[in-house]
């Protein structure tokens, strides 16, 4: 469409076709046919027309057939993983259609699926205890002073990560076939980090201590009990850690806590910014000790915090929307 188009801006400068086919290295024949089509049919005539192609092996229907055989296989507790030879199997067995192994590759791709890597769940995790806590809203409102009303109310995720000397490792571009050696400590010194970031307006508190504990956690809550302006509310989602005991928000009068349900750390974003942390700073390298770890550590945080629209943007879902 490129070529067409600037054809025909030749052609209206007034440029012969011979010319044209000269500049662009394409035949005169082309443009000829190109001219013609803009001249008698326009714009829309010169639009690359859809192609028929032969027509695919499975219909829509096996095809919703075999998404689904994928989708149960992947959410099997009995664990395992398919691959082309199981697919290849099941297609000759269900359909009676034999596939080429490269194209059963293209067939899933086109029916949208991808190699990915699965994330772990623990095997007592609860869906359905999971779609109720999405129901934030109500949750939320059963939760806070009576008087605060939602239009009011600030949503922090708060979570802790341990990062020291034996440290993750993670992936580095190196050339093709290749498997490079990043150094991995053997040495125990650790930090501890607590992390919490808000949602609404991208702003972030934390700390790095050395253990943890409910006091430190109580400091913790401080911490965004001072960051949360005045009028407004802090609702603070985090797991069930045995620091984070219920009543640890009493001493606060703009600060709520809500308890992740348990065996569900995926439902609290921050998780994902503990991994970006050690991609971006602290994977494949070694520390001398606690206070280059805190040093170090403490680096990773304000470079992750200092763009607010990232923290928003990675640590944001759909249910936690309370104007809804």
């Amino acid at each position: 469409m490129k070529m067409r188009l600037l054809a025909l801006a030749h052609f209206k400068e007034g440029e012969s076709r011979a010319k044209i086919a000269q500049f662009l290295k394409v035949s005169r024949t082309s443009v000829n046919k190109w001219v013609s089509i803009y001249l008698n049919e326009g714009f829309e005539g010169l639009k690359e027309k859809p192609r028929t192609g032969r027509p695919a092996y499975l219909s829509a229907a096996q095809q919703k057939q075999l998404a689904q055989f994928i989708n149960e296989k992947g959410a099997s507790d009995e664990g395992g993983r398919l691959i082309g030879a199981d697919i290849h199997a099941y297609i000759k067995k269900e359909f009676d259609k034999t596939y080429h192994t490269d194209s059963i590759y293209y067939l899933l791709k086109k029916m949208g699926f991808s190699w990915v890597t699965s994330r772990s769940r623990h095997p007592r995790q609860g869906k359905e205890v999971q779609d109720i806590f999405k129901k934030f809203h109500t949750k939320t409102i059963t939760k806070i002073p009576g008087h605060v009303p939602v239009e009011r109310v600030d949503i922090w995720l708060q979570d802790e990560a341990r990062f020291g000397q034996q440290n993750t490792t993670t992936r580095l571009w190196a050339p093709t076939g290749s498997r490079p050696r990043a150094v991995k400590q053997q040495q125990f010194e650790y930090a501890y980090l607590f992390g919490s970031v808000c949602i609404n307006n991208g702003a972030s508190e934390a700390m790095v201590v050395p253990f943890v504990n409910k006091n430190i956690m109580e400091q913790h809550l401080l911490q965004i009990s001072e960051a949360t302006k005045d009028g407004r509310h802090a609702v603070v989602i985090m797991d069930g850690a045995g620091w984070h005991t219920d009543g640890i928000d009493i001493g606060f009068n703009n600060v709520t806590i809500i308890k992740l349900p348990p065996y569900s750390p995926e439902l609290n974003p921050i998780e994902q910014v503990w991994g970006w942390m050690r991609q971006h700073h602290l994977s494949n390298r070694t520390f001398k000790g606690y206070e280059n770890i805190v040093d170090e550590v403490c680096h990773a945080w304000n470079s992750f915090v200092s763009d607010s629209q990232r923290v928003i943007n990675m640590c944001t879902r759909d249910w936690m929307n309370l104007n809804t």
